[in-house]
């Protein structure tokens, strides 16, 4: 146990050391994740100049996100997690390395991005799931909670920081240093895992083979209505609501004309909003009527979208990120609170390897749909006016779904 101080004593997760490290060391991890995620836009947009091939950035790491992740759910419920963390960090570690390689020695091209894309989302399938299976062995269940809102103030915080390195770093040291110190930053988990002790990280429930365990976990997630609207509502939001985030590299330097810095501004606005959310609600000890309070973010999410697409002003565009950073931290949150909360500890692994696939892959599947839609309407001209289609179709989906969670609390 960790000494307790006025800090521990608002967030309660921060008593348990192995929690307390797996935090720490994806905080370092996330920042550098955010440091590449720049430099890829960045790349890809001065490679081609086309809002398709950000789109089909978005695609090649949709695909496997989407595919996989109830494979990895199935696995992370059988094996030894930590075990698993070690392989997938290590391997996303390399994929940096290589990338600042190519880019160094000027031998990097467009469809080397991809495939480096598509083979990290591979790998996140797994590690993604067995990040988030790992917490509730981390921590006692009345923490949890507050643990989860930590833990997304590990993306969410890097978000702020992160970028802002990277417009920082990129015109003085180039895109292949953004790649490497993305490499870097992976072993600050590596030493986290290493340190951990006496973590029981197997739930035992996963004994049939791996197509019964994935058939279970989607027929669990079918059957219980609640677990499924909660993993329709991070569709919708994350399906139309986040697949602006490919097309930021076009506002920042075609529509707002504020080059690499201010692209670095508007992915760090919307961090920086995410870190305000996550850690508000991870600062309240008991929250009344977390349904009502998921719902009505999820409902300003979508309207800030909105008005971002319409936003004439890059000041203005950075404050609409802001909040819809903040709204969307807490809709994402109290989500994945409900679900741990709901769902048996034996299935925690696939259940929310299908919360990965809305989490992570359909945001990257609706920015190939935002980019296209931007070709479509026009190219570079088309981006606000396809994040608008997106935040509107959000906004009336949500509203057939939303009245299902008005009333629930956590159990």
């Amino acid at each position: 146990m960790l000494a307790r101080t006025p800090a521990v004593h608002r967030f309660p997760a921060l008593r348990h050391r192995n929690f307390v490290l797996l935090w720490s060391g994806l905080i370092v991890s996330n920042i550098g994740t955010w440091i590449q995620e720049v430099g890829v836009g960045w790349l890809v947009l001065q490679l081609t100049n086309s809002p398709l091939w950000l789109g089909l950035l978005g695609l090649s790491f949709a695909l496997p996100m989407i595919v996989l992740p109830l494979v990895g759910g199935a696995v992370v419920d059988r094996v030894d997690r930590i075990r698993l963390l070690y392989v997938t960090q290590t391997a996303q570690m390399l994929i940096s390395f290589a990338l600042a390689i190519l880019t160094w020695t000027g031998l990097i091209n467009v469809w080397y991005i991809l495939a480096a894309s598509f083979i990290t989302a591979t790998i996140m399938a797994f590690d993604n799931p067995a990040r988030r299976a790992l917490i509730p062995d981390l921590i006692p269940e009345q923490d949890l909670m507050n643990a989860l809102s930590l833990s997304s103030m590990t993306f969410t915080g890097a978000a702020l920081i992160g970028p802002a390195i990277a417009g920082a770093l990129l015109n003085p040291l180039g895109v292949g240093a953004l790649f490497f110190l993305d490499g870097i930053s992976y072993v600050a988990v590596l030493i986290a895992l290493g340190s951990m002790r006496d973590v029981r990280t197997r739930s035992g429930g996963a004994q049939a083979s791996i197509g019964r365990s994935m058939l279970a976990g989607l027929t669990y997630a079918w059957r219980t209505q609640f677990v499924f609207i909660l993993l329709m509502l991070a569709t919708l939001t994350n399906l139309f609501g986040r697949s602006y985030r490919n097309l930021l590299p076009i506002f920042a330097r075609d529509i707002w004309h504020s080059g690499a810095g201010g692209y670095g501004f508007l992915l760090s606005a919307m961090g920086a909003g995410a870190l305000v959310g996550a850690f508000g609600l991870a600062a309240i000890r008991q929250l009344k009527r977390q349904g009502m309070v998921m719902a009505i973010s999820g409902l300003l999410f979508s309207v800030s979208i909105i008005l971002f697409a319409l936003s004439p002003s890059f000041i203005m565009g950075i404050f609409l990120l802001f909040f819809s950073g903040a709204m969307y931290a807490l809709f994402s949150s109290l989500n994945a609170t409900f679900l741990q909360a709901e769902v048996p500890r034996e299935l925690q692994g696939r259940i929310m390897s299908l919360y990965t696939i809305t989490l992570i892959g359909f945001p990257a599947l609706g920015g190939m749909g935002a980019g296209a839609l931007a070709e479509l309407l026009g190219g570079i001209p088309g981006a606000p006016r396809a994040i608008l289609v997106g935040g509107t179709i959000m906004i009336v989906a949500l509203l057939f779904y939303i009245p299902s969670c008005w009333q629930r609390k956590t159990p």
